[in-house]
C-alpha cells in the first residue's frame, strides 16, 4: 500500500501523542500509589496491583493485538483504542472504591495495549528501513516522556488538588487529541479474514495471569502452597498447553515459529530482562521515598525528574547509533550502567541523600535510554513484513508481562525481607530487592556478551516459519 509521507507522519505523530498520554496513565500511579493507599486503607501488596494488573493486561492485549491489526482497519483500532481509555480514567477519576479504581485502570491497559503495537507496526511497516530507527527513537523519546513529566507534574497536582485530579487532567488531553485523530487516522494496514483462536487466547491470559497471581501472593502468604505455588502450576501448564497448540494449528493464534530467528529471540530475552527490573524499580523507588523517607510526592517527582529528562535525551540518539553501529556496543554500555544503578540502589538507607538519588537514578535511566528501543528495533529488523505483527505483539507482550512479574516478584521480596514495619526497617528490604534487580542486570550483561552481536542477521522466510 502506497502511503505518501505526510500522511505517515501525521498519522505516526497523532499515534504518538496518544502513546504519551497512555504512557502518563501508566506511570502516574506510581507517585499516587501512596496516597492512594492511605485514602483507600490499603497495604503496599495490594496497592501494587494497580501496577501489576496494568502491565499484564496490556501484556495481553498486545497479544490479541496480532490478530485484531490483521483483521480491522487502523482507524477503527484507533477509535475503539480511544473510547476504553477515556472510559477507563473517567472510572479511576470517579472511583470510590478500589475495586472500582482497579476496573479503571484495566480498561486503560486495554487502550495502551492497542496503541502500542499500532504504533510501533506502522513504524516498521510504513517507513523505510533507514527511518526505522530514528523513528523507533522518536517513539522511544515519547516513552521517555512519562517517567519525564509524570513523577513530577503527578507530584504537584497530588499535594495540590488530590490523586483523582490526575486522570481528570489525562481525560481532557485524550479527548483533544482524539478529536484530531478522528480526522487524521487512515487505515494503513493490509486486512484480510482471519479467525481469532479463542482458546488460545484464553490459555495464554490464563497462564500469565495465575504465574502473577501466585507470585503477588507471596508477599502475603509466604509459602502457602493453595496460594503460590498451585496458582503458578496452573499457569505453566497453561502456558505449555499454549505453546503446544500452536505448534499444532495450521494457523497459529502467535506465529511462534518466528523464535527461530536466532536475533529476534535474544531481543525477545533481553527485552523481558530489561522490564522485569525497570518496572519493579518504578514501584519500588516512589514507596521508599514516600512512605518509608516521608517526602512528598512533589519531592519524589523532582528527584526523578533529571534522570528522565536524560533518558528522553538519550533515547533519539540511540536510535542514530544503533543505525550506525548496530546493537552490540549499546547493550554492552546500556546492560554496564543499569548494573552499576541497581547496585547503587541496594545501598539506600534512611539517610540518603537527595543529590545522591538524583546521581543514582540518572545513571540507571541512562542505561534504559541506551538500550529501550534499539532493542525491538534490533529484534524486529530481520523479520519480513508479514510477521511484523506477530513479533511486535509477541515481543510488546512478553515485556510487559515481564514488567508485572517483576513488580509483583520485588514488591513480595521487599514485603518478605523487611525486618518490621517501621520505616526504616522496611528500607532493609528494599535493599534486598534492588539486589535481586541489579542481578537481573548482571544476566542482561552476560547475554550481551555471549549472545549479542556473534552473528549476521538473516531475514525469517516462509521457508522457516512453515518448517520446510
Amino acid at each position: 500500500m502506497e502511503i505518501s509521507t505526510k500522511t505517515r507522519n501525521s498519522i505516526f505523530y497523532i499515534l504518538l501523542f496518544n502513546s504519551i498520554v497512555a504512557s502518563l496513565a501508566q506511570t502516574v500511579l506510581n507517585t499516587a500509589l501512596a496516597p492512594i493507599m492511605v485514602d483507600m486503607n490499603i497495604t503496599a501488596g495490594t496497592a501494587q496491583w494497580l501496577i501489576s494488573s496494568f502491565s499484564l493486561v496490556m501484556g495481553i492485549m498486545v497479544l490479541a493485538t496480532a490478530f485484531l491489526i490483521k483483521k480491522f482497519s487502523c482507524r477503527i483500532l484507533y477509535i475503539s483504542s480511544v473510547i476504553l481509555f477515556c472510559t477507563g480514567l473517567l472510572l479511576a477519576a470517579t472511583a470510590q472504591n478500589f475495586t472500582m479504581l482497579l476496573i479503571g485502570r484495566i480498561f486503560q491497559a486495554l487502550s495502551t495495549g492497542i496503541l502500542v503495537s499500532l504504533t510501533q507496526v506502522m513504524i516498521l511497516t510504513v517507513f523505510p528501513a533507514e527511518e526505522r530507527g530514528s523513528k523507533m527513537g522518536i517513539f522511544g523519546l515519547a516513552a521517555s516522556a512519562a517517567p519525564v513529566l509524570a513523577p513530577t507534574i503527578a507530584g504537584i497536582v497530588i499535594d495540590n488538588m488530590g490523586w483523582r485530579m490526575i486522570f481528570w487532567g489525562a481525560l481532557a488531553l485524550s479527548l483533544i487529541i482524539s478529536s484530531v485523530g478522528f480526522f487524521v487516522i487512515k487505515n494503513i494496514t493490509e486486512n484480510r479474514k482471519t479467525k481469532f483462536d479463542t482458546f488460545s487466547f484464553i490459555l495464554c491470559s490464563l497462564g500469565f495471569t495465575c504465574i502473577i497471581i501466585g507470585l503477588g501472593n507471596w508477599g502475603s502468604a509466604y509459602l502457602s502452597v493453595i496460594n503460590v505455588f498451585i496458582p503458578i502450576i496452573i499457569g505453566l501448564i497453561s502456558l505449555f498447553c499454549f505453546i503446544y497448540r500452536q505448534k499444532k494449528l495450521p494457523e497459529p493464534f502467535l506465529q511462534l515459529n518466528i523464535f527461530k530467528n536466532r536475533e529476534f529471540k535474544i531481543a525477545v530475552i533481553a527485552n523481558m530482562i530489561l522490564f522485569c527490573g525497570t518496572i519493579a524499580t518504578s514501584t519500588l523507588l516512589p514507596l521508599y521515598m514516600q512512605s518509608m523517607r516521608g517526602f512528598s510526592a512533589t519531592t519524589s517527582g523532582l528527584i526523578t525528574m533529571p534522570g528522565s529528562l536524560l533518558t528522553a535525551f538519550i533515547s533519539p540518539i540511540a536510535g542514530k547509533i544503533y543505525d550506525k553501529l548496530g546493537i552490540r556496543k549499546l547493550y554492552l554500555w546500556g546492560a554496564s550502567i543499569m548494573m552499576i544503578g541497581h547496585i547503587l540502589f541496594s545501598f539506600l538507607s534512611a539517610t540518603t541523600a537527595i543529590p545522591i538519588l538524583i546521581l543514582i537514578f540518572s545513571i540507571r535511566q541512562l542505561g534504559i535510554g541506551l538500550l529501550l528501543m534499539p532493542t525491538i528495533t534490533w529484534g524486529m529488523s530481520t523479520l519480513e513484513k508479514q510477521y511484523v505483527s506477530d513479533g511486535t505483539a509477541i515481543i510488546n507482550s512478553l515485556r510487559t508481562i515481564a514488567g508485572s512479574l517483576g513488580t509483583v516478584l520485588f514488591v513480595s521480596i521487599m514485603t518478605v525481607a523487611s525486618r518490621g514495619s517501621e520505616p526504616a526497617q522496611m528500607i532493609y528490604g528494599v535493599n534486598i530487592a534492588f539486589i535481586g534487580i541489579a542481578s537481573l542486570k548482571f544476566l542482561l550483561l552476560i547475554i550481551a556478551i555471549l549472545f549479542i552481536g556473534k552473528e549476521k542477521p538473516f531475514v525469517l522466510s516462509d521457508t522457516i516459519i512453515n518448517g520446510k
